[in-house]
């Protein structure tokens, strides 16, 4: 099936530009570019889906499988209604004009950048299932540092991989970061996880390994590593 056909998916930071090179995605790159997610029931859906997806491994263990579709829908009603950073932050790729990419971005003081329906939460999954959704949403989000960029998730549609739209998110990340004044850009990645692959490429590399255990075991999986992986930015882009 074509990608013409396919279609299923039914406090802002502000800075001058660091320099004059367009985004990275704003026109397109082989079939690819990029956009802001917005505040509509297409893209919510989109992007609750494609998460839940994505990262089903790390959900499943914390509401069981049975409850992913609840999951699902509860991340896309709370795509709607937020802020405006919010939907700056979160970067949707198109193929073609299909959405099959999704990525995150924070910046200091962005540690809650959207507000969620508990109430909606609790009705979908139940008291237990949304206490240990809770518990990992709050280990998982991250107190970033001025002066860094942190990816809080990158995922691409599997009918899409090979295509280049993992990298070019990358490459809008830095461009994203550089805007800001970051000089530095970092995530996590299980160290079983074939994206490190990529990652490296693109100029990351592991500055530390985590343990899952403890809080980190309950709240993502089981027992494993990750890496922790910087890559250094210059902001003295032409």
């Amino acid at each position: 099936m074509s990608y013409e056909q396919y279609n299923n998916f039914t406090n802002p930071v502000t800075s001058q530009p660091v320099g004059n090179s367009p985004a990275p995605g704003a026109t397109p790159i082989n079939g690819v570019t990029i956009r802001p997610l917005q505040d509509t029931p297409t893209d919510a859906e989109f992007a609750g889906r494609l998460l839940v997806e994505a990262f089903k491994g790390k959900f499943a263990h914390n509401v069981t499988e049975q409850k992913l579709p609840a999951t699902a829908r509860y991340m896309a009603a709370n795509n709607r209604g937020q802020t405006p950073a919010f939907y700056q932050r979160t970067l949707v790729a198109e193929l073609e004009g299909v959405p099959v990419g999704l990525m995150q971005l924070k910046f200091h003081g962005d540690k809650y950048l959207n507000t969620a329906d508990d109430d909606m939460l609790t009705s979908e999954l139940g008291c237990w299932r949304t206490f240990r959704f809770a518990c990992f949403s709050l280990i998982t989000d991250e107190d970033v540092k001025k002066g860094k960029c942190y990816v809080d998730h990158i995922c691409v549609d599997d009918r899409a991989r090979g295509r280049g739209v993992g990298k070019l998110l990358l490459d809008r990340a830095d461009y994203e970061a550089r805007q800001r004044q970051c000089h530095t850009i970092y995530l996590g990645v299980l160290t079983t996880n074939r994206a490190k692959g990529l990652y490296e490429r693109q100029g990351y590399h592991v500055t530390s390994t985590w343990s899952m255990c403890g809080c980190l075991y309950c709240c993502i999986g089981p027992p494993g590593k990750i890496y922790h992986m910087e890559k250094p930015l210059s902001t003295n882009i032409p």
